[in-house]
């Protein structure tokens, strides 16, 4: 047993899902009420804006907001594979409908950054558990986190119904949940495209992408939880819903629970004191155990991490410290780019070396994709890490 749980509930509004691995908050995904343009989300749009510069388009997605569209990232239907299109100017014209899915979310205005709009692909999926499916793919595509090598025996039985992703969850799925859930996933691209009719030319939202309880159900694999504790009815027949389409046999397991109080006021977050944690992370500084802090500042360009020793024991102890937290923190703030990180001085060279082992082994089952790629000559190392969704720090903005 791996000591895994899944906790949702909503507060104030929000949707939280936490991830506590026995008993430590591991990861949150966090839904706010009126978030629009969300990760992978469908929708029908309207080119407005060509601009050769950036060799993008500016698209119309309805209800007031505007997507970015690179070049790189339209699906040009009919086009030989082997033709060259670089330019914008060939691919889409002023006026022109297409197809568009959210690619990273947008980030909110602030005092210190400006608004960036939601980027997008026209490079369409459904994502599921164990498999997400490409309508306009012919491509089988095995995630690089999959050791078994029995799973290429799957990939023969899914060419020839479009293009899909094996995703890392599929390595210990059955053979029968995996057919279950590509089948659903061809049902539900029909009804996507049945929304598309209904939106009658004109730009809308087709379908939301999944909320924040399905996708921390899809990056950890819905399989690898203990219990998933639900805070009220209409999550619980949310998820059951979803464990219907994706995987049947969760929807009557007993490790899918509503939670029920012993006190009336009690509520889910409670039995495991989340609230205190959660209510601390947008601030700067956090406290290592065993002494020293880590301070973490966002800018529009990077997010810098310093490490401080304090009163705590040896530097190396710090820094080893340092970098379990700093993984922590990376997903619990959902922080995305460029990520810096300044270790307390080392002078061994093998120190750093041990650093970096460290780092890329917590992160290497990350769903953000996290890169870590070494050490610049000031000695501070340097990670990249996927934007999908918005920060934590974004969406906690009033």
């Amino acid at each position: 047993m791996n000591g895994l749980d899944l906790l949702a509930d909503e507060i104030d509004g929000f949707l939280y899902v936490a991830i506590v691995r026995n008993g430590t908050l591991v990861d949150l995904y966090v839904d706010r009420p009126d978030m629009t343009a969300s990760w992978a989300s469908l929708y029908l749009g309207k080119v407005i804006k060509i601009d050769t510069k950036l060799d993008a388009a500016f698209v119309d997605i309805g209800q007031g907001l505007i997507g970015y569209l690179p070049a790189k990232h339209v699906r040009h239907p009919g086009a030989d594979v082997s033709e060259t299109r670089t330019g914008i100017t060939e691919l889409l014209k002023g006026g022109q409908m297409v197809l568009v899915q959210i690619k990273s979310e947008g980030k909110r205005q602030t005092e210190n950054e400006n608004h960036k709009l939601p980027r997008l692909t026209m490079k369409l999926y459904v994502p599921g558990l164990f498999v997400a499916y490409s309508p306009y793919s012919s491509q089988v595509t095995i995630s690089r986190k999959i050791k078994n090598e029995g799973v290429l025996t799957l990939t023969a039985k899914l060419k020839g119904k479009g293009g899909w992703l094996v995703q890392h969850s599929a390595e210990d799925a059955a053979e029968a949940d995996i057919a279950y859930e590509s089948k659903s996933l061809q049902e539900k691209w029909q009804q996507y495209l049945s929304a598309e009719e209904l939106a009658q030319g004109q730009p809308a939202l087709l379908i939301s992408g999944p909320d924040a309880i399905f996708r921390a159900l899809v990056d950890y694999g819905a399989l690898n939880f203990e219990h998933i504790y639900v805070g009220n009815k209409r999550l619980l027949e949310l998820v059951i819903g979803w464990c219907k389409e994706h995987l049947p046999a969760l929807a009557t397991s007993k490790r899918l629970r509503l939670f029920r109080p012993e006190q009336n006021s009690q509520r889910l977050f409670e039995t495991y004191d989340l609230y205190s944690e959660i209510e601390s992370l947008p601030e700067r500084r956090v406290y290592l155990q065993g002494g020293g802090t880590i301070i973490i500042e966002h800018t529009s360009a990077v997010t810098v991490i310093d490490v401080n020793q304090g009163s705590a024991g040896s530097i190396s102890e710090v820094n080893q410290s340092a970098v379990k937290e700093i993984a922590r923190q990376i997903r619990l703030r959902a922080l995305s780019g460029a990520i810096l990180i300044d270790f307390i001085n080392m002078e061994q060279k093998n120190e750093r070396v041990r650093l970096l082992e460290a780092m890329e082994s917590i992160l290497a089952d990350d769903a953000g994709n996290a890169q870590v790629h070494g050490f610049t000559r000031l000695g501070i190392m340097e990670i990249t890490r996927k934007r999908r969704s918005a920060m934590l720090m974004e969406k906690l903005i009033k």
